[in-house]
């Protein structure tokens, strides 16, 4: 019941490590949120890896995730109405 091609796509997966795991997190603006996160090696990038979180949906992390996402969004185009770039920003 195998599949050639579905062993050579496996064989070459690009992922070559994965960590996932909740963690806890204390952020100043909204406090404690309980995310569960997953981190991804780039194959190509050594020192590089993708980080997704997420907070289950409808609990106060969620909510606290919501947040950050609006105060960045409403900073992001505070600043480029002001004319600020990306990389001024960061200084």
């Amino acid at each position: 019941m195998g599949s050639a091609e579905f062993a050579e796509l496996w064989a070459a997966h690009p992922v070559s490590e994965y960590d996932t795991g909740p963690r806890v997190y204390r952020h100043p603006t909204v406090g404690t949120m309980e995310l569960s996160a997953e981190f991804m090696t780039l194959p190509d990038d050594e020192g590089q890896r993708v980080a997704v979180f997420n907070a289950a949906p409808g609990s106060p992390s969620e909510a606290a995730l919501r947040l950050l996402a609006t105060r960045s969004t409403t900073v992001a185009r505070t600043a480029t109405a002001a004319g600020i770039t990306t990389a001024a920003r960061r200084s």
